[in-house]
Order: C-alpha cells, then sequence, then structure tokens
C-alpha cells in the first residue's frame, strides 16, 4: 500500500511532521511513547501491518522537539499531545477517512486514552503498558522536589540525548487519571500489558481496564519488557492491535 509523507498544523499552529501508510475510510492514530517518533520500529511495523489489512495508519512526532515537528521539549505535556491527536483526527477526516482508532503505547497509551474521552470520534482504542495514574508512576514520581525547586529536569532521549522538560508537565500528569477518564469512553477497549515491563507496573492496566466499559479486553504479553523490543513480544503487539481494530472498527 502507499506510504507518504505528510504534514498538518495543531491547534497551537505548529507544523506536525507524519507519514501515512495506506488509505480508505478506515484509520488508525498511533500514539507515541515518551520521547518517542514515528520511525520506531513497533510503529513502523505496525502501520505496515494495518495497511496490509485494508486499514490506513497515521504516525507522527508530536509537537515536542523529539522528531521533526515544530515544538519545544520544555513545553512538552500529556495534553498538548492530546490536542495533537485531535489535530490528527481532523487530518485524516480531510483526507476522506469516517472511522478512526487510536493505538497507544507507554505514555503515548495515556494521551490516547486522554483523547478518547474528551472526542467521540475516536470509535476503537488500544492502549498498551500506559500509565493511568501518577500515584502508581515510576519514571516521574520520584523526581517532583527536584523538578519544583529548579522549574525543569532533564531526562534522556533516544533521538536528542539529554532533553529539558518544564515542571508544567509533572503539574499536567498530575491532573490525568486514566482509572476515571476510561469510565468517559464508550469506545471499544483492549488494553495490552507486557508480563515482565520495569517501568510501568501491571496495576496501571488493571485499573484501566478495571474501570472501563464493555467492551474491553486485557491481555498480558508473556515474557515481554516495556518496549515490546523481541521480535516475538513485538509481533503478538502486532497481531492483538491490528485483530482489535479488525474487530471493531
Amino acid at each position: 500500500m502507499a506510504t507518504q509523507k505528510i504534514s498538518f498544523t495543531n491547534s497551537r499552529g505548529l507544523k506536525i511532521e507524519g507519514i501515512l501508510d495506506g488509505e480508505g475510510e478506515k484509520g488508525i492514530i498511533l500514539s507515541t511513547h515518551f520521547t518517542g517518533f514515528k520511525e520506531v520500529k513497533h510503529y513502523f511495523n505496525l502501520a505496515k501491518a494495518l495497511s496490509d489489512n485494508g486499514i490506513c495508519a497515521l504516525r507522527f512526532d508530536f509537537s515536542d522537539c523529539i522528531g521533526e515537528s515544530e515544538g519545544t521539549c520544555e513545553d512538552m505535556t500529556v495534553s498538548n499531545q492530546t490536542k495533537d491527536i485531535f489535530s490528527a483526527i481532523d487530518f485524516l477526516e480531510q483526507k476522506g477517512v469516517k472511522k478512526i482508532g487510536v493505538m497507544g503505547h507507554s505514555l503515548g497509551g495515556l494521551t490516547a486514552i486522554n483523547a478518547a474521552a474528551n472526542d467521540p470520534r475516536i470509535k476503537v482504542l488500544v492502549s498498551a503498558a500506559a500509565p493511568a495514574k501518577l500515584d502508581w508512576d515510576i519514571l516521574f514520581k520520584g523526581k517532583e522536589e527536584e523538578w519544583k525547586k529548579q522549574g525543569y529536569i532533564q531526562f534522556p532521549s533516544w533521538k536528542r540525548g539529554q532533553i529539558k522538560i518544564n515542571y508544567g508537565f509533572y503539574l499536567d500528569l498530575k491532573n490525568l487519571d486514566a482509572t476515571q477518564l476510561v469510565k468517559r469512553i464508550n469506545a471499544p477497549l483492549l488494553v495490552i500489558h507486557p508480563e515482565k515491563d520495569e517501568l510501568v507496573t501491571i496495576i496501571n492496566s488493571r485499573g484501566i481496564y478495571e474501570n472501563a466499559n464493555e467492551p474491553k479486553d486485557f491481555v498480558i504479553v508473556k515474557d515481554s519488557e516495556h518496549m515490546f523490543l523481541k521480535q516475538e513480544h513485538e509481533a503478538e503487539l502486532i497481531r492483538l492491535s491490528v485483530e482489535w481494530f479488525k474487530k471493531w472498527l
């Protein structure tokens, strides 16, 4: 299926760069993990699998400095990334896509849930290894005092090395609770969690699943770590996601 580089403008007037695989009236938006970007292997392979099954897939760089889109690391927040998803939906609708779903991994899963809770245009949802709320967090929670004191914290990223993120990211995250957000979602939800996740504990996915409306499902990928790095774990993530979207979209 055709693959094309695309761009659109978000609600803050920033240019978003993305890749659209496939075409048609059904489409999936891929919501990337913390410091992730559109070329990461499992997003690339998931997009290809979806397009091979007649569903177009849009993967793009959030407006947060990591990829090719405009924006600064300092201004990164889940709420800003959520608004980017809304703009991505607008873009797909302009391309003639009528049924839209979202798949989010890790922090991108929380972003996807937040988006679906606030935009009924999202008809199907897949959340993989998503943090549910700050109280259950490992990566960010212990850094609050340092973050607040100096106004920012530096984090390592795959693509940009050390990046600076303002305290506003933490305050924004503090206000988001996926166990409550999912109660407002009526779209079919598949929750996936790696059995040996070292970054997001399974209590997060269980909390999301238990509070979600039907129809829903919860699958643990045996022996997988957080990033689904082994080929068999990535393949299972992709298979589960594609089957869910084929069933419900």
